[in-house]
């Protein structure tokens, strides 16, 4: 059994088109977001990783969640080895796969 992105989220799941991008690129952007507020040395709000993810605050609010559920962010909103190994993922192989096939969207 896989223990990747694939594998955790389901296929269905992660092709979910929210606006023009899909949910693993949202969970890859709001990932990063909180990673480069605080490398900045600031603290995580709703307001600054929504701004930098470009994610409004009542879906952001989910998504957190989601991630938290996933174990990709801990309750503290740090992202956990396994968020970043999300993220090498999806810059490795994700994003050149939905790129190549015109699946990236605009964001």
């Amino acid at each position: 059994m896989s223990h990747g992105a694939l594998g955790v989220l389901g296929f269905t799941a992660m092709l979910t088109v929210v606006g023009s991008r899909l949910t693993v690129k949202i969970y890859y952007d709001i990932l990063s977001a909180i990673h480069l507020i605080q490398k900045a040395g600031e603290h995580p709000t709703l307001s600054n990783i929504g701004h930098r993810a470009q994610v409004p605050n009542n879906r952001l609010e989910d998504r957190l969640r989601e991630l938290t559920d996933l174990g990709l962010i801990d309750a503290k909103m740090q992202v956990t080895k396994r968020g970043f190994e999300y993220c090498m993922d999806y810059k490795k192989e994700l994003e050149p796969f939905l790129r190549r096939y015109g699946l990236s969207g605009n964001g």
